[in-house]
């Protein structure tokens, strides 16, 4: 698995980000661009080089990154936990948000553990206006105990319908009248972003600020320019869209606003299915071109074994990429001369 870099501008300054690749917007993309645009981290010449970075790369990276950030912490145990686990953030993470605890509340895993470790915040917008019906209801309840609600709701409702009479009629109209009320908000804000928690947003992120925001099972690097909230762009539809950098953050649903790395307002640009290579065939292209190389030094070195007067003639040792380049030339000379 791999992710194909982008070059952007950002704050006059240029950056390599990941872009998606099959796995989507997913927790260790975001995390890792977060920390690249703060120059938190930086990637290997040679991964500059290819364009693209493994899974193995990046996971090696933010490892080094966590340990320097908790080297003179007792924080071993944990960093060796979340070590375990870090490959698996390529495909996703369980998110369990609480809906009146603010925008960084959450159900504590093993998972957000690598977050705190790399001095990430992860932070959501499905939130509930204190004013609503439902707040007290809901109070410091995360989505998984609200789906419960209305589990025991439904078959509250179902029982009542069997038989009206039931001795605890009025527990279970109680439950039913809560598993009701629940599953209208959820279904309400099934977007997972409400227009409180958008205005929280706004107060809660800094001007400046990089963190990781989380809706509908996808992470994307989050920041704020001149009041405003923007997603980092890493559709992999704009790879080679220099002029497309972030997206507004400033309606819950809808259409919205690209801008380019100075937060501008670039000419139109349509979306689009990039002609650029993903990671994995960018990986597969740079494992062709190193076999190609290897394969004509290997033919050249061959032939100096087999000639060695004119080895002897040649004058100064040739270095392997002269003899590499001279190989691939000779044989293109040869394939040249078969076809006449």
């Amino acid at each position: 698995m791999a992710y194909r870099l982008k070059t952007v501008s950002y704050k006059n300054e240029k950056y390599q980000i990941l872009l998606q690749n099959e796995n989507g917007p997913c927790p260790l993309l975001a995390a890792a661009n977060s920390l690249l645009l703060k120059r938190s981290v930086t990637l290997p010449t040679n991964v500059k080089g290819a364009g693209v970075v493994t899974i193995e790369d990046l996971t090696n990276i933010l490892a080094e990154k966590m340990l320097s950030n908790h080297h003179a912490n007792n924080n071993d145990h944990h960093i060796n936990e979340v070590m375990k686990i870090f490959p698996n953030l390529q495909f996703g993470m369980d998110v369990n948000p609480k809906f009146t605890a603010g925008p960084t509340g959450v159900e504590y895993t093993m998972e957000l553990n690598a977050f705190d470790l790399l001095n990430i915040e992860l932070v959501h917008g499905w939130l509930l206006e204190p004013e609503a019906q439902e707040y007290e209801w809901i109070g410091n309840q995360t989505y998984n105990q609200l789906v419960n609600v209305v589990i025991e709701g439904n078959d509250a409702s179902a029982a009542l319908q069997k038989d009206p009479n039931v001795s605890n009629h009025d527990e279970l109209s109680d439950k039913a009248t809560r598993g009701s009320v629940i599953h209208h908000f959820l279904e309400r804000t099934a977007h997972q972003l409400t227009q409180y928690g958008l205005t929280v947003l706004h107060e809660y992120v800094k001007e400046g600020d990089m963190v990781v925001f989380f809706r509908n099972n996808h992470f994307n690097t989050l920041t704020k320019h001149e009041g405003h909230l923007y997603l980092l762009v890493t559709d992999f539809g704009y790879a080679d869209v220099s002029s497309v950098v972030w997206e507004k953050l400033d309606v819950i649903d809808g259409d919205t606003e690209y801008v380019t790395g100075e937060f501008k307002v670039p000419p139109p640009v349509e979306h689009h299915v990039s002609n650029v290579a993903s990671g994995e065939q960018l990986m597969a292209n740079n494992l062709q071109a190193n076999s190609d190389y290897q394969l004509a030094l290997q033919l050249s070195r061959e032939s100096e074994t087999m000639s060695p007067a004119n080895n002897r003639a040649a004058g100064p040792k040739m270095s392997d990429l002269e003899r590499a380049q001279q190989a691939s030339l000779w044989e293109q000379q040869q394939q040249y001369q078969q076809q006449q």
